[in-house]
């Protein structure tokens, strides 16, 4: 299993060295990826994350501000692990965290789980009576205050785990925020997949140390609680009204005392809100060791109860009194987004099931192999280059419109080619070596002619070698877009497009296609080799009808002065598209 960290960003620069800082000491010893995503920010983490590139898989993308649950997306889909690890900008993550979560994951395998937090010692002591009251189980907070099952838990996407396999399928995060990640798991839920609570895999959460933030949050969390009852009114429970009745149950204690001025037998409600502050006095103090601690609790829970409590009680009078649709209720509450889309009700609409997916699937276990990460660092812009697609069956002559297209300016990423020169790599050499024998490497380098004798007839050992090369290769190509990302339009060439998935990483697909005997005399010439072999060959590969089917453009190659206005005709209406 290989994990994918996500770490959305916006302003915080000093809270990514700090995460980052607390994963270089990680004690996890196989290899994992760090996805961090600059969401508009104009305070930029770019300098900071470059400094850990040489020890961390890192990689570093700017996009414009959409809010926390797109740019996890954003992440997830530029993801190569089969398993997402999402992580809030304010974490510290301890060193075991990683194995506890593998641990986790082998013992009782969950398409999505969520861990605990808590504070450091460093915290302030605002931070700690704010975590108190956001974790305690006296409060709404802890395991959200016990009301959650381990085994039926509402993971938070400041430390939360997700599958590719369930990302994929619920087109992940909407665009609530606060409450996105509470939606994300009942639309799992909805689905089949499983959630639950790995109590071992905790973050240190620094959360908010500013009174005036804290109550802002709270608040916000309030308001989201009914949006998310009314879109899926089967998960509300009436819990959820707890803060807002403590809250309304406080002032009619206040104003019967008051206005009945019979202090004998009307005082006992205030009595017992009296005792429940100090029970949360006594317990903080004792639970952190600090008094002063146990005093600012008291607060903290105060805030946490009064504008949650009034956030909920104001969203649920909108929503389901007046009737008005959440997105017009509480525009501040929702990110414009292109994905996903709303209906009427604020219900997410997802693609139809025929539409092309726009999630990017990771190499799974293949990327396992990777022992030595390469460290890079990408930044992607708002206008990004067009990726498109070129492939075709042998001797159709796709690297001929491949150099044709090149000199035409356009930049042109020959996969075989580029592939050899990834496979002549210290890295990669080695790893073959180990994979297969030491007579497959001499002298440093690769004996093609027996490598090919050994996987062209065994399927397992040519995905032992994909298993290698491919994750390399995809890292070779996204470095290679960096070094052109200015051009409006890149081109891929590869025979295996298709097959090896990376069809997914472009915006469209050039399909080349030629006669069956064309083909054929074209191979003949060119390698001296039998029809017989080629044919072999031609009957291996994916058939041009399923190229043409799956391509949004095609050429069919007869002669070079037909194909080059083919191509012409393409290339102007990919720059138009």
């Amino acid at each position: 299993m290989y994990f994918s960290i996500i770490i959305p960003v916006y302003n915080r620069p000093e809270e990514i060295k700090e995460l980052l800082d607390s994963l270089v000491v990680s004690t996890y010893t196989k290899d994992y990826e760090v996805v961090i995503v600059e969401d508009g920010s104009t305070v930029s983490c770019k300098e900071v994350v470059q400094n850990y590139v040489d020890r961390l898989y890192i990689s570093y993308y700017f996009k414009p501000n959409s809010g926390p649950g797109d740019s996890r997306n954003f992440g997830m889909q530029k993801a190569k692990g089969d398993y997402c690890i999402i992580f809030d900008s304010d974490c510290i993550i301890p060193a075991n965290y990683l194995s506890e979560v593998e641990r986790g994951l082998t013992a009782d395998y969950m398409d999505c789980f969520g861990g605990p937090d808590k504070a450091l010692k460093s915290f302030s002591n605002i931070q700690k009576a704010i975590n108190f009251a956001m974790t305690s189980f006296l409060t709404t907070g802890g395991i959200r205050g016990g009301s959650e099952k381990i085994d039926k838990f509402q993971p938070r996407s400041f430390n939360m785990g997700i599958s590719k396999k369930a990302f994929e399928a619920s087109k992940g995060f909407g665009n609530i925020h606060p409450g996105e990640d509470p939606d994300l798991t009942i639309r799992l839920w909805k689905l089949g997949f499983k959630t639950r609570l790995f109590p071992t895999a905790f973050v240190y959460h620094k959360r908010r140390i500013d009174w005036d933030k804290f109550s802002l949050q709270v608040a916000k969390f309030g308001k989201a609680r009914p949006i998310l009852n009314y879109w899926h009114p089967q998960y509300s429970k009436i819990t959820y009204w707890f803060p807002t009745l403590f809250v309304l149950g406080l002032i009619a204690s206040v104003l019967v005392l008051f206005f009945l001025f019979d202090w004998t037998y009307n005082d006992w409600p205030l009595k017992l809100y009296v005792l429940y502050f100090l029970v949360i006095f006594i317990v903080s103090s004792i639970q952190n060791r600090n008094p002063i601690i146990g005093l600012l609790s008291i607060v903290a829970v105060w805030k946490q109860f009064v504008n949650y409590g009034f956030g909920f009680l104001t969203s649920f009078f909108k929503i389901f009194v007046l009737r008005q649709k959440p997105e017009k209720a509480f525009p501040q509450l929702f990110f414009k987004v292109s994905q996903p889309n709303l209906n009427e009700k604020g219900e997410i609409i997802f693609a139809k099931d025929n539409e092309p997916s726009l999630i990017q699937k990771a190499h799974k276990k293949s990327i396992e192999s990777v022992t030595t990460p390469i460290q890079k660092i990408v930044e992607t812009i708002p206008t990004k280059s067009k990726i498109i697609g070129l492939t075709g069956g042998i001797g159709s002559g796709k690297t001929t419109v491949a150099h044709y297209i090149q000199s035409l300016g356009i930049p042109v990423y020959i996969s075989d080619l580029e592939a050899k020169k990834v496979m002549e790599s210290p890295q990669i050499l080695s790893k073959i070596q180990t994979a297969f024998n030491d007579s497959i490497v001499t002298d440093n380098k690769l004996n093609r002619d027996k490598l090919a004798a050994v996987v062209f007839n065994q399927p397992d050992k040519l995905k032992e070698l994909n298993a290698i090369v491919h994750p390399a290769v995809k890292i070779h190509f996204e470095n290679w877009i960096q070094q052109h990302k200015n051009e409006p339009i890149l081109i891929k060439e590869a025979a295996i497009l298709f097959e090896s998935g990376s069809y997914k990483d472009c915006d469209a697909i050039i399909a080349v296609v030629a006669p069956l005997e064309t083909r054929i005399q074209r191979v003949i010439t060119r390698d001296a080799t039998t029809r017989e072999k080629i044919m072999q060959r031609i009957n291996n590969q994916l058939s041009d009808d399923d190229r043409i089917a799956r391509s949004q453009y095609l050429i069919t190659n007869t002669t070079l002065e037909d194909t080059k206005n083919q191509v012409n005709k393409i290339i102007q209406l990919l720059k138009n598209m």
